[in-house]
């Protein structure tokens, strides 16, 4: 199998790129069937209340409504969590959060459905709510649910109490959300087949999640549900298990009326009811010796996980996991709460728990270095896992090399490379670094879920089909997968097709999350090759005239190794394949091998494959304004191997930018849980006017555990980026800010001055 040369590593076209960058790509909303009706939902005002009266004969009245159910038309299970049974899909006593949904309505336009959802009577008796989750678990707090607010707790401890640790530093961090932002909101289409089988189209990430949603919302067998995953306009985690609600009421609303329902949210209320990144605090205790040695962490961290669990305890898992870093620490003592509350709930969001610990982290480190005297770059240098020190926080041993001090002297080398603007302009300029080690497959407590499907179909004109069970959503699984077939088969990039997953054509393949679309679906690929290529390569060996065991794909041509003048074209074999009616369809399966992990303790191998990464951002801010500019961030990857070059380039760009809005200007208000802000309008995310300058190093050093040895990169380029920004701000202004986002009247703040628009501030909701 051809490994060097060939498209991998190369910057050939995406292959959806030109359809999209020219509007030809039909997304859910562009689909329009005959007899199509459309979604609308009633929705909860309150965070906390009980169901006094819900009276739906004023929507049934407004021209247009074909359907309007309620909790009572559920034939099956009217539960939507993905994990846990703790969420109705429609509520019938006790509302926990505004946008608990009450209603479903079906009409022939939007407009007729909306306005019906909104003349749905509702008559709700507040209860008492909390919202904050340290509050929450403070004897006396308003139970979310029957058996208290805590929901579980995870930790990891590990060594015992240091004799040696002088320096100590405390801290609490108020770490904020994240709206997902992106460009096509939730959108799903639901076709029956009467009764018995059902359709539906999602812009996901996990068609198998919807399709076990709907199959027990409707009382069907999952053979029954089909769900192909239509192109989908971005997603960074919000399009996990969220659509499976969307799926949900859209299939419903189809079952009852015998006809297709799109639902379709419109923007304000897409924000207003998602899933968002987990707001958290995190507390840390960190000591060092007078060197700057870690000699022990101390971190509890408590989890808002709204008023559904969802995935807040897989999240919590990894920010478990994740809080000390890539550093040597003698003792470790790291408790996770997940918490109720009446907030939204939160989600799956690019870095899943670790951007906001490593945040803390990253600040506590810059705190130590100070305490001790030395400079941020070295009590990092001195304290980072290498290869003769390579046991992570829970004992796990770093397969070698471990390149956490490369990829830190690479990125500072970029950043000193580069320089301010020249002039005295009267901003505040700062430094900060961000590192991160970060497991780029599912979690053990969710390694059930870690596999992958292929389909690979060689055409008889030597072009080829491939199918795969995980998921596009912007972030080039399509060119990652075109890239690894095309190297497998030594056949041009262009001559492979990569299709949407159905679930139909290929097996379960769990989510495309944690980084691992490329390396789960990529070793699937592989695979399904290595078992054509058993009934390929004597096919090619009759036409060259060699042992099957000589033959070798590249170049679009099958050779005999070590001869490449003798050689026949890849069409040619395949013609022949078809001539002698031999199989040349083959699956392929990926699945992480079983790790130790003690739950308990939080003690063993959480994960199969680790990569490392480095920011350093450089920063100007405005002390009167409280305004920043991220000027510079250079970037440091240990990415094992890189596929497709403008991919990760572009996956480092974007995480680079959507990490600079969480910690300076993406600010959820909310207010008794209802989000003040659901719209761009106020909600503020970067524009492309807005981007730093980014350089970037790509280090091919360490041998990652996927296809030709790469490693994920689609959260490693998000986590230390936030980090990094929010220590170059307190950098410039030469103290600390231990919340975020670092919004400008925060900055004016901690500065001491007075913001020329605190009289604006205070009139803004939240």
């Amino acid at each position: 199998m051809a490994e060097r040369g060939g498209p991998l590593g190369g910057r050939h076209p995406r292959p959806d790129a030109m359809a999209k960058a020219t509007g030809s790509t039909r997304y859910t909303g562009d689909i329009t069937l005959p007899g199509m009706l459309h979604a609308a939902v009633t929705v909860s005002s309150e965070a906390s209340a009980r169901v006094a009266a819900l009276d739906t004969a004023p929507a049934r009245a407004v021209d247009g409504v074909e359907a309007v159910l309620t909790a009572a038309d559920v034939p099956g299970e009217n539960t939507i969590g993905v994990i846990f049974p703790d969420q109705p899909l429609l509520v019938t006593d006790r509302v926990r959060m505004v946008g608990d949904r009450l209603a479903l309505v079906a009409a022939r336009t939007p407009e007729a459905a909306w306005a019906a959802a909104r003349a749905v009577r509702v008559e709700l008796e507040p209860l008492p709510a909390v919202h904050d989750p340290v509050a929450a678990l403070e004897p006396g707090a308003p139970p979310v649910h029957e058996g208290g607010n805590l929901v579980h707790t995870f930790r990891v401890a590990r060594g015992e109490d240091p004799q040696d640790a002088p320096v100590v530093v405390e801290a609490e961090y108020r770490i904020g959300g994240q709206e997902h932002a992106y460009l096509e909101p939730q959108a799903c289409l639901a076709v029956p087949e009467g009764r018995d089988r059902i359709t539906v189209f999602a812009s996901c990430q996990c068609p198998f999640y919807i399709q076990r949603a709907v199959a027990r919302v409707l009382g069907l067998p999952l053979a029954a549900v089909r769900v192909e995953q239509a192109v989908t306009g971005g997603a960074f985690g919000g399009k996990e298990d969220y659509p499976s609600e969307p799926a949900a009421c859209a299939a419903l609303l189809a079952w009852h009326t015998g006809r297709p329902v799109r639902f379709l949210y419109p923007r304000e209320h897409d924000l207003q009811v998602t899933t968002k990144r987990h707001a958290m605090v995190v507390r840390h205790r960190w000591g060092t010796d007078r060197r700057g040695r870690l000699r022990f962490a101390e971190v509890e961290t408590f989890v808002d996980a709204g008023a559904y669990v969802g995935l807040s305890t897989v999240v919590a898992e990894r920010a478990n996991v994740s809080a000390i870093g890539p550093y040597h620490v003698p003792r470790v003592d790291v408790r996770t709460h997940v918490v109720s509350t009446n907030n939204l709930f939160g989600g799956a969001y690019r870095g899943f728990g670790a951007p906001q610990v490593t945040v803390a982290a990253e600040a506590t480190m810059d705190r130590l270095a100070a305490a001790v005297g030395i400079a941020p770059e070295e009590i990092r240098r001195i304290n980072a896992l290498h290869d003769r020190r390579r046991r992570t926080c829970t004992g796990q041993s770093l397969r070698k090399p471990v390149l956490v001090r490369r990829c830190l002297d690479e990125a500072l080398r970029l950043s000193d490379a580069w320089r301010p603007p020249a002039g005295d302009d009267g901003l505040l300029r700062g430094r900060g670094i961000g590192l991160v080690l970060y497991g780029v497959n599912l979690h053990h407590g969710g390694q059930a879920l870690d596999r992958s499907s292929a389909v690979v179909i060689l055409q008889g004109d030597g072009s080829v089909i491939v199918r795969v069970g995980l998921t596009e959503m912007g972030q080039g699984l399509l060119a990652s997968a075109q890239t690894v077939t095309a190297q497998a088969l030594g056949v041009a990039p262009e001559r492979v097709q990569v299709w949407q997953p159905d679930t139909t054509t290929v097996g379960d393949s769990g989510p495309t999350v944690a980084s691992r679309g490329s390396h789960a679906s990529g070793l699937a690929i592989l695979d399904a090759v290595r078992r054509l290529r058993r009934r390929l390569d004597p096919v090619a060996a009759a036409l060259l005239g060699c042992e099957p065991s000589e033959v070798e794909l590249a170049d679009g041509n099958a050779r005999v190794a070590g001869a490449p003048d003798r050689s026949v074209p890849m069409e040619r074999v395949a013609a022949e394949m078809a001539a002698r009616r031999i199989e040349a369809i083959a699956t392929g399966w990926y699945r992480s091998r079983t790790r130790p992990f003690d739950h308990e303790t939080g003690l063993g191998d959480p994960y199969e494959s680790y990569a490392i990464a480095c920011h350093v951002a450089r920063v100007a801010v405005d002390p009167g304004l409280g305004i920043v500019r991220v000027e510079h961030v250079a970037a440091a990857h240990d990415v094992g191997r890189v596929i497709h070059r403008h991919g990760i380039e572009g996956q480092i760009q974007g995480g680079i930018v959507q990490a600079m809005g969480w910690v300076l200007t993406e600010a959820l208000h909310l207010d008794r849980g209802r989000l003040l802000n659901p719209g761009f309008t106020d909600y503020l995310i970067p524009t492309s006017a807005d981007a730093p300058e980014i350089d970037i190093a790509l280090v091919e050093e360490g041998q990652g555990m996927g296809p030709f040895g790469a490693k994920g990169i689609g959260e490693p380029s998000f986590i230390p980026a936030g980090a990094a920004i929010r220590n170059a701000v307190c950098d410039a202004l030469g103290r600390a800010i231990d919340t975020t986002p670092l919004l400008p009247h925060v900055i004016v703040d901690a500065i001491g001055g007075e913001h020329p628009f605190s009289f604006v501030l205070e009139e803004l909701p939240g």
